[in-house]
């Protein structure tokens, strides 16, 4: 896909000067399978938009247990640790494969953003999404039994079960990797029946 198309599909610019304004300050990079691209306690200075691949964001609790906080799979999403800018990551962000993403300076943003306001509402949308995901998940995490988390994570992240390690889904879904086993060990005989 083009980066005018991706811009045009995903976030609906159609005025023709913002798009290549974007469009000049924005770079592809690929990112390969366990790379970190943003470290927990530094500011991140790039915008990135997932094109393709899978990105989550974790962190450590005080026991240096990597807790999965997020995972960002769908063309167009943010894969940013938080919705302010200049601030220090309060998670990391990792490529779960190869993935590849869309850079762009955020002093570049603000600066389309003074110019094109309409790029504040994409911002407010994309802030929304973000914020309602996370609602969901908490939801999910804390009122939903083991196998109600897993068959939620089947529906809200379709393929993924084959895609990526089942430690991290583990970890999203707050149980433990064995307790996803039996889980899904369950399922599967209880379909067979």
């Amino acid at each position: 896909m083009r980066l005018a198309d991706f811009y045009r599909e995903h976030f609906r610019i159609c005025d023709e000067a913002l798009l290549g304004e974007i469009l000049k300050v924005s770079r592809v990079r690929t990112l390969a399978a366990g790379e970190i691209l943003c470290k927990q306690g530094q500011v991140p200075m790039q915008l990135y938009l997932l094109i393709q691949g899978v990105i989550r964001g974790f962190l450590l609790n005080i026991n240096g247990k990597d807790i999965t906080d997020c995972i960002v799979f769908q063309a167009g999403d943010a894969a940013m640790p938080d919705g302010e800018f200049f601030q220090p990551a309060s998670i990391n962000i990792e490529a779960l494969e190869e993935s590849q993403i869309v850079c762009i300076n955020i002093g570049e943003v603000c600066r389309l953003m003074e110019i094109y306001p309409e790029l504040i509402q994409v911002r407010q949308q994309m802030l929304i999404m973000s914020a309602q995901r996370h609602r969901d998940l908490k939801i999910v995490a804390y009122q939903y039994s083991a196998s109600q988390r897993y068959q939620w994570f089947l529906k809200n992240y379709p393929g993924l079960i084959d895609r990526i390690h089942h430690k991290y889904i583990a970890s999203l879904l707050n149980m433990t990797p064995v307790t996803l086993s039996r889980v899904r060990r369950e399922l599967k005989e209880h379909v067979m029946v």
